[in-house]
């Protein structure tokens, strides 16, 4: 499954791709992630917890950085991991860019993913689910490189805790555990509105 992300940033591109060097730091603003360990050599060790309603999953993995490009601002990695309870897998590849724009940078993030297991059921529901992470990240992402030293504006979950994708799309879970079940519903909803205004239209009275 291929996911494609973008969002803007009111920073210079310089400040931007500095900010994502620092991989502790950019890890924190992922919703449900954490990061365990640095192998070195550009080589982590994490984890990415998540629940789906009764449903949890802790991913358990490494991810290596394959290119880091400072000319052309470019970072691209390759990560995997497996659920501790054996409920399934992931492989991911993953390529990041930050260009220049009028109002300041543009990260543009392209994913390759292959998953497996009970997560996997969800089929075109992990497209929405995955938007409405990025949204998650990229919100607290631009807060840490625009406002340098402000508190993360984390949930009050605990660092071990699952993301339990149920919550509203604007509240950042960093750090905390992904709630799926709350960002499938305002998907739906948002759906299931666009539909009845379109059939009113169509059986409206002239």
């Amino acid at each position: 499954m291929k996911l494609q992300h973008q969002t803007d940033v009111e920073a210079r591109p310089d400040d931007v791709w500095a900010f994502l060097q620092d991989t502790a730091g950019v890890v924190e603003c992922m919703p449900g992630a954490e990061l365990v360990d640095d192998l070195g050599d550009d080589r982590y060790e994490g984890v990415l917890r998540v629940a789906i309603g009764p449903l949890k999953m802790n991913y358990a993995g490494r991810a290596s950085v394959v290119e880091r490009d400072a000319a052309a601002r470019r970072i691209v990695l390759d990560a995997t991991g497996r659920d501790k309870r054996g409920s399934g897998s992931v492989v991911a590849h993953v390529a990041l860019r930050v260009e220049p724009i009028a109002s300041g940078s543009r990260i543009d993030v392209v994913s390759d993913i292959d998953l497996t297991g009970r997560i996997a059921s969800l089929g075109r529901g992990i497209r929405d689910v995955s938007n409405q992470m990025f949204v998650s990240f990229a919100g607290e992402l631009g807060n840490r490189i625009e406002h340098p030293g402000r508190p993360a504006a984390t949930s009050t979950a605990t660092p071990t805790a699952p993301v339990t994708l149920l919550e509203p799309a604007t509240k950042n879970t960093a750090g905390g555990e992904i709630k799926v079940l709350p960002l499938i519903w305002a998907v739906t909803r948002e759906r299931l509105a666009n539909f009845l205004e379109r059939l009113s239209t169509k059986i409206r009275p002239n």
